[in-house]
């Protein structure tokens, strides 16, 4: 009975607690951030028991350190509440993606970009490196739901391939392109984390992940043309439809529509960009289906799958909002002022720095660990290096050693669904990607340490 009045009251609470931090970002009430610390407390309570062990252990080691640290403090109950808001900005965007996903679908622009792969070729090559394109623009706004969609049409197209090579092929392909994107996405949590961890700007990170995205993708299309000297044996169906340059267009047009309108209101209202696209997602989506002319269509989706979508944010919730809890407790304990000299120490070696953080961001998703743990517990370590280093190389090596794991860390989201849809062991994925793994994270170190 308790357990499904939680299960119906939970998406209630997580939009009162998305309302709350909207209107107490516009008006600026303390009473309004009590309320915010209030009901993130009430959502994290009612997640805890359904959300993964993983997250359930880091969340409970997160609060339990919290805790510690306000007794050490001396800190009164009564703060408690402001102590829970830190973190409620990423749960906010998490909660406004859905909407320009549903758009995104209604408007049939994930079916047109996957006939980018229907394209006849003479060799595997030149088929990876459009699934390389097609996987990095879907992932955009798609996210997990791209992978089944891209792997249902290679699927189709490599069945007259071994088995084995398909596998690897899709896997790289899909992969790769996933976690090359989300290196500069404006939506991506890991990018908006290392960007609350480090207090730069996104626009300031924006260039240089963009850049290094580019690269990536390069590089990548260039690794993927060693599958060049194998026919490409598909049989294209004569109905099947060509792709639409103008309608790929608008994509990218939409797309940069929405940076841009995320970065005025930035400017406009003095707020972080994450926050300024937090409340750009879902009006830009409105008036999107609107000319789309497919606004019955739209509520109507987002009637069907959004209460799924709201209800799938309890995993990430119980860790971000444990984990803004932990890290507001500790600024105001003895312990950051402890732990200060030890770590600034380390600053004198900034090469070192950068390579420890890289191998073990590379590593412990391998093991298990999510990248997201792994770049909170680095958060609250490199914050005296912040004041020595340059905060922009720290953001940098973080994003790109833990978004290594979107493509070859075992126990990763991304390469757990893939396991599933290909049926073979995560640890072969993991093998698979490793090499392109230490090319991305390897590269993300010689920038990050370029610009020291």
């Amino acid at each position: 009975m308790i357990t499904t009045m939680i299960h119906s009251t939970r998406p209630i609470f997580y939009s009162l607690l998305v309302l709350t931090f909207v209107l107490q970002t516009l008006i600026g009430s303390t009473w309004l951030l009590i309320v915010e610390g209030s009901l993130a407390i009430v959502c994290l309570a009612i997640s805890m028991h359904d959300a993964r062990r993983m997250f359930q252990i880091a969340g409970s080691l997160f609060i339990a350190a919290g805790i510690a640290c306000m007794i050490w403090g001396q800190l009164p109950i009564s703060q408690l509440p402001l102590l829970m808001t830190s973190n409620v900005m990423l749960i906010s965007l998490l909660y406004m993606l859905p909407f320009i996903n549903r758009v995104i679908r209604i408007g049939g622009y994930d079916r047109h970009l996957s006939r980018w792969l229907h394209v006849k070729s003479g060799n595997l090559g030149s088929l990876y490196v459009r699934s390389l394109a097609v996987s990095y623009l879907l992932s955009l706004f798609l996210f997990f739901a791209a992978l089944p969609l891209v792997h249902k049409v290679l699927k189709k197209h490599l069945q007259h391939q071994e088995q084995g090579l398909a596998n690897r092929f899709i896997a790289s392909a899909i992969l790769r392109g996933f976690g090359i994107v989300a290196l500069w996405s404006p939506v991506e949590p890991l990018v908006a984390t290392a960007v609350l961890i480090t207090g730069i700007s996104y626009m300031s990170l924006l260039p240089w992940m963009l850049g290094l995205s580019v690269l990536m993708f390069i590089a990548g299309g260039l690794w993927g043309l060693s599958y060049r000297r194998i026919k490409d044996e598909a049989m294209i169906q004569a109905t099947a439809k060509a792709p639409s340059w103008p309608k790929t267009i608008t994509f990218l047009f939409a797309l940069l529509l929405l940076i841009t309108l995320a970065f005025l209101l930035q400017s406009a209202l003095h707020l972080s960009f994450f926050t300024a696209m937090t409340f750009v997602l879902l009006p830009f989506s409105i008036v999107w289906a609107i000319a789309l002319r497919r606004l019955g269509r739209f509520v109507a989706s987002i009637r069907l799958h959004g209460r799924e979508g709201i209800v799938g944010l309890r995993h990430l919730l119980v860790l971000f909002l444990s984990f803004g809890f932990f890290n507001s407790a500790v600024s105001k304990s003895p312990l950051f002022h402890l732990v200060e000299g030890s770590v600034q120490s380390i600053s004198h070696w900034p090469s070192l720095l950068l390579i420890v953080i890289f191998l073990v961001c590379f590593l412990l998703p391998v093991a298990g660990i999510h990248p997201l743990v792994v770049m909170g517990v680095f958060g609250f370590l490199l914050q005296p290096v912040l004041v020595i280093m340059n905060p922009l190389s720290i953001a940098m090596v973080l994003i790109t050693s833990c978004l290594c794991s979107s493509f070859m860390g075992t126990f990763n989201s991304t390469v757990t669904i893939m396991s599933g849809l290909l049926r073979v062991n995560p640890y072969r994925i993991t093998a698979w990607n490793l090499g392109f793994g230490l090319l991305f994270g390897g590269t993300g170190v010689l920038v990050s340490y370029l610009l020291l």
